[in-house]
């Protein structure tokens, strides 16, 4: 049995949550195996994720494929003091500057989230999403940002190809995919009341189709298990 690695965070109106990186799954309530020990681990990179994760090599080859080689994004490791880390989270895609940030101080960080961000690149980069200018300044330059509408469709399908809902199918799926697009959307833009309906849009626009609907053979409910990612 996986020992439940719970982290604990804070949502944008100042209330704790705790996030759950072996099934992607967060909640509001403490759960009682907040405390249980938790494994050394090393920081992910794309080098070492592409050999061990097979969402992340599949993400990358369809990058690679659908967009060529100038669009696998620029992945680097940064601290708890930097702009996109600074608030708890694992992760984030810059769509201007075409660079996935992975937040080497946040404990279930894991390949998982790499696959996510590339998850998104993959979203822009065939043009499903699109990237607006702005956002905070990373390295120097300005991230972009997707829409409230743009990021439901791309929160949807990379929960869809990272397995966040595997093993669930039909209408449960949908809900599943919804909760984890909905929640995106609030965290990034709290003041916009209509998250609701971007994700309600998203579902009926964005779910993957003809060859994404296998891309990483997890969102469909067939989790791999041999390569020792967690799903």
């Amino acid at each position: 049995r996986h020992t439940m690695r719970w982290t604990t965070h804070t949502s944008s109106s100042g209330r704790p949550f705790y996030y759950d990186a072996e099934t992607g799954r967060s909640v509001w309530e403490r759960p009682d195996d907040l405390d249980a020990p938790q494994p050394a681990r090393q920081s992910p990179s794309l080098r070492s994720c592409l050999a061990t994760d097979p969402r992340v090599r599949s993400l990358t080859g369809a990058i690679l494929s659908r967009c060529g080689l100038e669009a696998v994004p620029h992945v680097r490791l940064a601290g708890a003091d930097e702009p996109l880390c600074s608030d708890g989270r694992g992760g984030a895609f810059c769509c201007a500057s075409n660079r996935i940030y992975l937040c080497s101080e946040t404990a279930w960080v894991s390949c998982r989230e790499l696959a996510y961000e590339l998850s998104h690149a993959y979203n822009t980069c065939t043009g499903v999403t699109r990237c607006a200018p702005g956002g905070v300044i990373q390295d120097g330059q300005r991230c972009g940002y997707l829409s409230p509408p743009h990021l439901a469709c791309s929160e949807l399908r990379a929960a869809y190809w990272t397995g966040r809902c595997a093993d669930r199918t039909g209408d449960d799926l949908r809900r599943c995919l919804e909760y984890h697009a909905e929640w995106a959307v609030s965290a990034c833009f709290p003041t916009d009341p209509h998250a609701h309906a971007h994700v309600r849009w998203a579902t009926s626009k964005c779910m993957p189709e003809g060859r994404d609907i296998d891309l990483t053979r997890v969102g469909n409910g067939q989790a791999d298990r041999g390569s020792g990612a967690k799903t």
